[in-house]
Order: structure tokens, then sequence, then C-alpha cells
């Protein structure tokens, strides 16, 4: 047996991924769905691409029903290698043991082979996965998808750019701001919109719109402000703040600022962004940018045909890592900003602060505007002096802050936790040392130290990619929506583009098409509507006011009235208000024509803004809520991943022992 020649990993490979693709081209095929066998259905294209996004290998989508033929072909592989072997059955091992021959080649050639399939895994790609799925018999809707896609991808035009005729008939000029953060890029362009005689902004989040419009007619510049959750006409106004993606591609601008565009990559909002600097209708256009968007807009410009500048922003106070180790909360000092990344790690780190007899503003993203506004306020005026706050912080928030401390180094991304990138390290911590209230910036962590300060120091790749949303014109298609989302989703990607994520959307309309009669059109307008469909309350709610749409009946026929009620805790308010966020944005985007659409929308603002007020009342008892061990009571650190202390878990363990 010392002499036997042994298959290799990359026989084993050669021989798992044989067997694969002639599988997938000649067998009925099953994947493990709610653990029992499903054979495939005319989504598995969508399906296999929302896997490998996920970062699995399409190889280990399918089960197949005894799928034995690899181990058979290297036991046959073995065979041939070791002709000396056969028929024998033990051996006597250097140790002087008896082994059985054929019980240890098994055990070792099913290593190998688990070895050989990891390795196969990582070497069919998607591309052919898809490829070899168009040849199987028993599955012609994939050939069918295919003539699909030829056809989608005849309809659309060479250019990106000529998908915006308004835009492509305005002579556009660029001018790129690019710089850090706080390095004043968005004041300058923001300066400019204000003396155009029409103007727009367009903000990554409602926060930043609603800032501005505030800022704007402070200044003396009408500004309305327009979100999908809500709405603050100026009869007159000129100007106009708003969410990106509540862009108009029709009306005509003075000037126009598009801000955060680095967020052109993003991978589930970026498409908002690339849709912007293709299709503003400006004369002017200010985009205020992180170096690593640079080569990627100007490319975009150009494929426009506009012209461009750059004016390059720089830091007015340096930023530099701290010296020395952080303990919470023993080194916390006035004027930090402490960063963590959920909503239970801020209220938990504020209570500890808070014990210690600090005076504390919490921010995080679930926040409403006015909560948010009330708690900057308190740090601005000096009533509170730390911030904790999630990187919601780091987004076009200018605070007075002296120093960032990372509590945190790693989140949570939508997909799976994951340390911190050098863009969102930078982002976030060139927040501190605000010009005017300090001469630098200062960043530290309480640990994890050398990831901060790499990503303080790192460059940060180029982006090379910009997203895009399937085309509007797209629901022409002579298919069912989810079919044209799910074959839009199969193009291959070209150029500077890459297709954004259409999961949600394609599940969405799956439902629409089997519960609903809606147009095309009014279905892909609500499926686009924001909301967690993960959150049972708000995915009831979307389905009823579906129904109703369908019905004819008002979009909110039958609903209660969701308002503030005594005794509401910071939960239940925190759910409330998303729920009057969606409830606005139904009626909004598809009760617009009803006959007291306007008087709900009022109502809805109305309760919104009792429920702020309450969230800002609450937030103050929320400061003072503490982990506790669930067996002694006592209080928890407050990251603890565990619900027992110490002394609990090692008495636990001593009587276990006994």
């Amino acid at each position: 047996m010392r002499d036997a020649v042994w298959p290799t990993d990359e026989d084993a490979a050669h021989i798992a991924a044989d067997v694969f693709r002639k599988k997938l081209v000649s067998q009925r095929l099953y994947t493990k769905k709610r653990h029992r066998d499903q054979e495939i259905t005319p989504q598995i294209e969508f399906d296999l691409r929302t896997w490998a996004e996920s970062g699995k290998a399409p190889y280990d989508y399918f089960h197949f029903k005894h799928n034995t033929l690899p181990m058979k072909k290297l036991r046959q592989r073995f065979a041939e290698a070791n002709p000396e072997l056969d028929g024998l059955t033990r051996y006597v091992s250097q140790r002087g043991n008896w082994v059985n021959i054929p019980e240890h080649v098994e055990k070792r050639l099913h290593k190998t082979l688990d070895r050989g399939e990891r390795l196969a895994a990582s070497q069919i790609s998607l591309s052919e996965t898809i490829d070899l799925l168009e040849h199987n018999g028993h599955y012609p809707f994939i050939k069918n998808r295919s003539r699909e896609r030829e056809l989608i991808k005849k309809q659309i035009p060479e250019h990106i750019a000529e998908l915006f005729p308004v835009a492509r008939s305005v002579e556009r000029h660029f001018v790129l701001h690019v710089g850090p953060t706080n390095s004043g890029k968005t004041h300058e362009a923001i300066t400019d919109c204000e003396q155009a005689e029409t103007g727009v902004y367009l903000a990554p989040l409602r926060l930043l719109a609603m800032e501005e419009a505030e800022r704007m007619n402070r200044d003396g510049v009408p500004c309305s402000m327009v979100t999908g959750e809500e709405e603050r006409l100026i009869p007159g106004a000129m100007h106009m703040a708003s969410t990106i993606e509540m862009m108009s591609e029709e009306r005509l601008y003075d000037v126009a600022v598009i801000d955060e565009c680095q967020m052109i990559a993003d991978r589930d909002r970026g498409w908002a962004w690339t849709q912007a600097v293709l299709g503003i209708a400006a004369k002017t256009v200010h985009v205020c940018m992180a170096p690593e968007a640079q080569a990627l807009v100007t490319a975009l410009i150009e494929e426009c045909g506009d012209t461009w500048e750059v004016v390059t922003h720089h830091r007015a106070t340096p930023l530099e890592m701290e010296g020395g180790g952080f303990v919470f909360p023993r080194d916390v000092r006035a004027g930090d900003a402490l960063v963590v990344f959920s909503r239970k790690s801020v209220l938990q780190a504020a209570s500890i602060l808070e014990d210690e007899g600090r005076r504390v503003s919490v921010i995080y993203g679930a926040l409403p505007y006015d909560a948010r506004r009330a708690e900057t306020m308190k740090f601005l005026s000096g009533e509170t002096d730390v911030v904790v706050a999630t990187d919601a912080i780091g987004m076009g928030m200018n605070l007075p802050i002296k120093r960032i401390v990372f509590l945190e180094t790693d989140k949570f991304d939508g997909m799976r936790h994951r340390d911190l990138t050098p863009a969102e390290i930078k982002q976030i911590a060139g927040r501190a040392g605000r010009r005017g209230f300090a001469e630098k910036g200062l960043v530290t962590s309480s640990f994890n130290r050398s990831l901060i300060a790499e990503g303080l120091a790192a460059g940060v790749e180029p982006l090379e990619k910009a997203r895009v949303s399937m085309p509007r014109f797209l629901v022409n298609m002579d298919s069912r929506l989810s079919q044209t989302i799910q074959d839009w989703q199969g193009l291959p990607d070209d150029g500077l583009y890459l297709k954004t994520d259409m999961t949600r959307a394609f599940h969405l309309c799956v439902w629409l098409e089997v519960n609903c009669e809606l147009t095309k059109t009014d279905m892909l307008r609500a499926v686009t509507i924001p909301f967690d469909e993960n959150d049972l309350g708000m995915w009831a709610l979307w389905r009823h006011a579906m129904k109703n749409y369908d019905k004819g009946r008002p979009i909110l026929d039958g609903f209660e009235r969701v308002a503030y009620q005594p005794g509401d805790g910071l939960d239940r308010l925190e759910k409330k208000y998303r729920t009057l966020d969606l409830m606005y944005y139904l009626q909004r985007s598809l009760g617009e024509n009803e006959t007291y659409a306007d008087e709900e929308k009022r109502d809805i603002l109305g309760c919104k803004a009792e429920v702020a007020d309450a969230i800002i009342r609450r937030l103050k008892k929320a400061k003072r809520v503490y982990r506790r061990c669930r067996i002694c009571g006592a209080k928890l650190p407050w990251n603890d991943p565990y619900s027992v202390c110490d002394a609990c878990y090692q008495a636990g363990k001593a009587g276990a022992r006994h």
C-alpha cells in the first residue's frame, strides 16, 4: 500500500466537473428547498444568479439523486493505477496492525472526492452553468428565455445615455467636486445652486434633503422638499431638494447638485446615481464625490458627450490616528463621536455613558428626521457632549466632532458580517475635526486598531462599474413582468455598467401576478416602493394595499389610523413611524388621484410628527436601558454577545460537573 498511486484532488475535480456538466444537459434537476428536493422551475436562472450573488457556487445549487457516479469513477481510476492490489483485502501497517484495504481505500477516496468537488465548484462559472442548461431537453423554457434576452438586447440602445432624451437635448457642463469628507464639496455646490434661477439638490438621504431645503429657505431661496415618504411644497418655489431616487427626468433646471456620487457603485441604490449623471436635465451639474469615483463619473459624462471640469477639495484640518489605546467608557472625552453599527449597540453604549454621568446624543438610521435633528441640536448647543452613532453619521452630517472612536469595526451589510472597508473607514473617520471647532481630527478604536489605522492610510481602489436598473420601457415586452425582470437580470454586464440586484422586485412581482390584475406599469411602481418585506406587518400592509388598488378601492381602505398612544415604547414608536412612511409612499405613488388623497397625506404627516415627538421624549428613557443577565439580573457589558454574566456561567459549569 505504501507504493499505491492515488488520484489527486485535480483528478477528482475533473471527474466531478465532468459528471456535473453531463447531468446538467441530460437529467431532470433538483435543488434543496425547505429541506426537500424540488425540481427546478422557470425562474431557475434568476435563482442561480441570486445564489451566485451571495457568494455561493452554482455547483452547490443542485442536488442530484443517487449521485454515486463520481465515486465509482474514482474507484475505477484507483484500480487501474494499482492492478497489483486486485484481490488483496488486508495488509500490515508500519505499526504492525492489520488494515482492511477496501475500507482504507474507500475512506481516502471519499476525502479526495470531497476536496475535488470543492475545487470543481470554484471552476464552473455561472455563465457556463446557464449555457449548459439551455441544452437540457427537459427544460425548453430555458432556451426560450435565451431568445427573449436577445429581444431585450435589441430594445436597449448601444449607449445607455440615449435612454434619457431630455438630458441629451441640453448642453450640460459638469463641475466635479472631488475630495475627502469634511472638505467643503457640498457647500460650494449648494451656494452656486442657490444663485441660479432654478435648481435641484439630489441627496443620498432624506435627512440631507430636508437639511438643504431648510438651509435654502433660511437663505431666502424658496425651496420645496420631496422624498418618497414626505413632501414639503413651497408655493412658487423654483428650487427643489429631494432624495436621488425621486429625480425627474423631464424637468429642466439651470443648476443641479448630485451629492455623494461615490454611491454610484452601491449594489442596491447605485442605479439612482447613474440615472442622475446620465439623465438630469440641467445646464450646470455639480457632482460631489470621493476621489475613487472620479474616473468612472468622467467616463459616463464623456459617453453623454458633455463637458466637465474638476475642482479638487482638501480637508481644512488634518486627520490622524491617535496614539495609545482606548478603553470604553473610561477614555471617553467631550467632543467624541462613538461609532457602532446597530441601533441596539447605540442605545446600550449610550446607557453605559449616561450611567457614568455623561450627557449623550444618539443618532442611528431608524430615527425620524425630527428626532435626529433634535439629538444633533443638543450636541451643537452643548446640552450633550458625546455622540453615539451608527455609520449614518458618515454621510453629510457636519457636527463639531473632535474625535471619532470606533467601538465596533465590523458590520452586517445585508448579506454577511464583514470588516469595514478602507472607503468606509475614511468616510466615517472624516467627520472628525470640523473646521472652526478643532485644529485637527483624531481617530481611534477600542480594538482592532490596526484595521482602522491601515484603512486610514490605504488608498481606495477606483470604482470601475456604475449600477443600472431595468429601463422602464421594458414593461412593454410581450411577457409577464416577472419574466422580463428575470430576462433583464440574465443579460451579460458590459462596459461601464453593472446591473443592480432586482431579486426583491422579482419576488414581489411574482406575488402580484398571482394575486392581483394590475397593469405592468402599476406593478413596476408597486414593487419599487421601499419597505422591509421581511417585517410581517409591513408585508401584510403592502399586500392589503395592493388588493385595494386591484379592486378599485382607496389604497388605504380598511387601515386603522396609526398614531401615537400613551405608553408606546421606543420599539413600537419606531415601528409606527416606518408604517406611516410606507402608508405615505403608497398614497403618493398609487393613490394620488383619489378624492381624499391630499387629506390622507396631511393626516399621515400629522401622525408622523406626533410619533416623531414621542420618539424624542422616549429617547431619554432609552438611554437608561441595560442588558441584564437572564439569571441574576446583573448588568451586562454593552457589547456582551451572551445573555448570562460570567458568574452565572461559571456557576452553571460547576453545577454540571457535579
